[in-house]
Order: structure tokens, then C-alpha cells, then sequence
């Protein structure tokens, strides 16, 4: 190559996305495939940040991906920001890729977006366009995982601070997902979860949050344990009985850290414990009814909620609630999960057992949530009058 053209002068503003054809989007990603993975590899590695990062936000953040800054897409336009370097040797373009700022800026460019593809999808001129958008989106979360597998061995957590209503603050760890398991999902904080928590703290009665009497509540499927945090935090006095469950080891090891973090003072104020819904131990502290069930995002495959109801059966006292908080997902694997919830929780006036007493649907959020996540569904689930 005789010369190399920087991420920050080929990659167009995201402020102006809506404008975009497909055929724009699919030359930028082309060019940053062409830029950090050419035909022939380099021989230096890209140097990673080893330092851990925390992240403030006194708003509700981004559960998935990361969104760009609208200021510095206006800055940055494709072309005044950027360098094009003439004459390079080999050496020179492996010394460019490894570049710290133009990487971070690259990252930040694709996955903010795809935290804002929904809308660009929506306003394509045809189905054909609509479609070729979509594949497009697809193809930018192969080079978000293709740089994850470039940081994978000394990838960083991430420290994420929530501050929501009733003065209720949570600090949470964001471990890095292991490529290799899928079931360590819950090393992070996903929206359904963070929406969830933001709902609690801002209508506690709502939720059977009564501060009248202590209270038993469970957390299926905790991940990084936000529920439970928050639950703990609202209900101070009387001392509610928390139990705060999940599968993966990594996932309780990080679990246990979170509260820790928020409760350094006392290590009792959350139990957490070990829990497999499909085939579920019933002993000490998950030995008796629960006045209160939560769950967020735990539906990944189409015997989770079946697997779920069977433990919601033994668990949930006679006038208990159970909340479950699930994200909409129109494409991928994961498409549909709702539906299986519905299926084995029917509608109140159908059936006997456990039912859905209420259902609400709540609209994305902007800048909260991955790209493939249309919306969300609350349900309130509990035993049929």
C-alpha cells in the first residue's frame, strides 16, 4: 500500500445517519474491514488498555452497546478530522492500526451505530433497502465481536453507577463475557433489568414493596444483581429476606462482589446462591414461600420459561407477585421469547394456577438497550382468584 486513510477521516458522521443509503454504510464498513484486518496480517499486535474503566451516569445507561456522542459526530465529518498518510511502510500502517485514538474512535463510530440502526432500518425507501440495512447492522456486530476477539485476553470490567428516584444508588461490575460460554451472560447489566430497577425505585407500592412488614423476595436469573440491590436498598426497615440466585459460577462470584460493593457494612443483607431452574434444590434459604419474584432478561431459550413457572409453582407465596421483565427481539436467535412466556403463563380470565394479571408493554429507550431490542414486556404474574 502507498498510503492508508485514518478511521476518523472515511467514517461519516453518525449525526447525519438518516441520510445514509445502504451502499454509503456498507463502503465505510468496508473500508474499517480493509483498515484493522487487511487481506495481508500485520505483524504487531494491537496494544489493548489494561486499566480498569468506570463509567458515571446520572441517567438510565446503555445496557449493550455503547452510543456515539452527537457533539463529536458534528465534529468529526468524514473528513476534517482525519489523517491520510502517503508512503507508508508495512511498519508504519501496523504502528497506525494500533493507533489508541483512532481505534476508540472506531469503536465508538460502529457501535454507536448500531445503537441507532432501528431507525435508520425504519426509514428505508423500500423492503430491498430495509432488508440490505438490516444485513448491514448484522455485519457491524461481526466487527464489534472481531475487536472484542482482538481485546478478548486483557479485556477490562467496566464499573457502571446508577442513580434512580427514592434516592436509591447501585455501583455494579460489568465483567467481560466469555466468548466460549454463553451462559456467563450474566456478568453484565442488561436493560430489561436497569428499566426495571428505575420503575421500583420510582412506584415502590407498585411493586408490593411494602415497608409494613419484612418482606421474602427472590431474584431468578440476578446477573449482576440489580434487582436485588435495589430491592434492598427500598426496603432498609423491617430487614426483608433477599435471595439473590443465578447458574454460572463467574456470574455468582461477580454477583457476591456487587453486594459487597454496595453493602460493605454487611454481607448478610442479600443471600446469594446457586439455582437451576431446571432442576431446582428447594433447600435453606429457598425453602419457603416468597412474598415477591424478579426476573429481567432470563428467557434465552424455549424451555427457560417453562423451567421458570415450574420453581414460580413451589416458591411464590398465596399472595404473592411475580414480576418478569423481558426484552422484545424482532431478529436473531432470540426472537419471539415473549411468546413462550405467554404460552405457559395464560391470561387471568383462562385459566387457574398461575396467571398474567397484568401486561404492559414499554417502548425502547433511547440510547438504553442493544440495537436488537424493539421494545420490552413487563408481566405481573401470580396465583388466579
Amino acid at each position: 500500500m502507498s498510503h492508508i486513510i485514518l478511521p476518523t477521516a472515511f467514517l461519516p458522521p453518525l449525526a447525519r445517519l438518516r441520510t445514509f443509503s445502504g451502499a454509503h454504510v456498507s463502503a465505510s464498513l468496508r473500508s474499517l474491514r480493509d483498515f484493522y484486518w487487511p487481506s495481508v496480517p500485520s505483524r504487531l499486535t494491537v496494544p489493548v488498555r489494561k486499566a480498569s474503566t468506570r463509567i458515571h451516569d446520572q441517567s438510565v445507561p446503555d445496557s449493550g452497546y455503547a452510543s456515539a456522542e452527537e457533539e463529536e459526530d458534528d465534529e468529526n465529518d468524514g473528513g476534517g478530522g482525519g489523517e491520510e498518510s502517503d508512503g507508508l511502510t508495512d511498519e508504519d500502517e501496523d504502528i497506525l492500526r494500533a493507533d489508541p485514538l483512532e481505534r476508540a474512535f472506531a469503536i465508538k463510530w460502529i457501535t454507536g451505530f448500531i445503537s441507532r440502526s432501528d431507525v435508520w432500518i425504519e426509514n428505508a425507501l423500500d423492503e430491498a433497502e430495509a432488508e440490505t440495512r438490516r444485513e448491514l447492522v448484522e455485519e457491524a456486530a461481526q466487527i464489534v465481536s472481531a475487536f472484542a476477539g482482538d481485546d478478548e485476553e486483557t479485556e477490562c470490567a467496566v464499573t457502571r453507577s446508577f442513580e434512580f428516584k427514592s434516592f436509591v444508588k447501585v455501583e455494579l461490575n460489568d465483567a467481560p463475557l466469555s466468548s466460549e460460554d454463553h451462559t456467563s451472560v450474566g456478568l453484565q447489566s442488561w436493560a430489561s433489568s436497569i428499566l426495571l430497577a428505575e420503575k421500583m425505585c420510582a412506584s415502590p407500592g407498585t411493586f408490593g414493596l411494602d415497608t409494613s412488614r419484612p418482606l421474602r423476595v427472590l431474584e431468578l436469573g440476578a446477573g449482576t444483581g440489580m434487582l436485588s440491590i435495589v430491592v434492598a436498598k427500598l426496603l432498609e426497615a423491617p430487614a426483608p429476606t433477599i435471595v439473590a440466585t443465578d447458574y454460572h459460577p463467574d456470574v455468582l462470584a461477580n454477583l457476591s462482589a456487587n453486594v459487597q460493593t454496595n453493602f460493605p457494612r454487611s454481607s448478610s443483607v442479600i443471600d446469594v446462591r446457586r439455582f437451576d431452574w431446571e432442576s431446582p434444590d428447594f433447600s435453606h434459604p429457598i425453602d419457603k414461600p416468597f412474598d415477591i419474584i424478579l426476573a429481567a432478561d432470563v428467557i434465552y431459550h424455549a424451555k427457560h420459561a417453562e423451567w421458570i413457572k415450574g420453581c414460580v409453582e413451589q416458591l411464590l407465596a398465596p399472595s404473592g407477585t411475580f414480576w418478569l421483565m423481558i426484552p422484545l427481539r424482532s431478529t436473531g436467535r432470540h426472537e419471539g421469547m415473549d411468546h413462550t412466556v405467554e404460552a405457559v403463563f395464560p391470561e387471568s380470565e383462562m385459566a387457574s394456577g398461575l396467571v398474567v394479571l397484568e401486561k404492559k408493554t414499554i417502548d425502547r429507550q433511547g440510547g438504553v438497550g442493544r440495537a436488537d431490542e424493539g421494545g420490552y414486556k413487563l408481566f405481573k404474574i401470580g396465583w388466579a382468584v
